[in-house]
């Protein structure tokens, strides 16, 4: 995960909600903010490894659940927020069994505080999993060094004593 200023998508078609999200976070947060009006745009620019995206589920052309799923399939790490207008419950969950980290209707009175807390929250557990993940590469890379010694110095005794031929039949 990036030391420095993170990156959060916004993928929202209505240009107005985009805008004032846009305003409203960034004026509550430091990351940086990239704003895309349709799902294949947000795809277009994966490469770019969101942070977090914000992503509206009833988006024209490739819908939220689609866009969820390209995400996903490029990076299962990546937390997915859904925001939406969509009170369904049954796509709720559709989209929670689907990978998205939560689901937040747009029309909550305290919206904003809602996503600026789901945002915080799933930036936090991202960065516990990749801190658990730098620590078990860490822990791999010192056990299969210490093998790789062992066997050399195994290696090296049999060298030394004349037996080596006798060490690996």
């Amino acid at each position: 995960m990036k030391e420095s200023k993170l990156l959060i998508f916004i993928v929202e078609d209505n240009e107005m909600y985009s805008t004032m999200l846009d305003y409203i976070l960034s004026k509550e947060n430091t990351h940086q903010f990239i704003r895309f009006s349709s799902g294949e745009k947000c795809m277009e620019n994966i490469y770019l490894n969101p942070d977090v995206v914000i992503l509206d589920y009833g988006l024209p052309g490739m819908d939220g659940l689609e866009t969820l799923f390209n995400i996903k399939k490029y990076s299962a790490n990546i937390p997915v927020i859904i925001l939406t207008g969509n009170k369904n419950l049954s796509v709720a969950k559709k989209l929670l069994d689907s990978g998205a980290f939560d689901y937040i209707y747009k029309e909550d009175a305290d919206v904003v505080s809602l996503i600026i807390a789901t945002m915080n929250n799933a930036l936090s557990i991202s960065k516990q999993v990749h801190n658990t993940r730098k620590e078990r590469k860490r822990r791999y890379v010192k056990i299969t060094c210490a093998l790789l010694i062992i066997i050399l110095i195994i290696v090296g005794i049999g060298l030394a004593t004349g037996n080596s031929t006798k060490l690996f039949r």
